[in-house]
């Protein structure tokens, strides 16, 4: 998987919310756009770093996975 910045932003902070988050909170506290924390989400739940139960709005609730864990200490991150 290439590196990704963005990516990696939303999987640290999904990493420090035990309970997950959703995207416009994320999108909030990271200081970025709705949009660009959704296809981060998006990336995540394709290759199961991140469970996100998508809805409208953004409202979904995304958690990180094992396997996106493992991808964070890989990273070195």
């Amino acid at each position: 998987m290439p590196f990704d910045t963005d990516r990696n932003r939303v999987l640290l902070a999904l990493r420090d919310r035990a309970e997950g988050a959703d995207s416009t909170s994320l999108a909030n506290d990271l200081g970025v756009s709705k949009e660009i924390v959704e296809r981060a989400l998006l990336y995540c739940a394709d290759y199961d770093l991140a469970t996100w139960d998508r809805r409208r709005g953004g409202s979904g609730r995304a958690v990180i996975t094992n396997r996106g864990r493992d991808y964070l200490v890989r990273q070195g991150l």
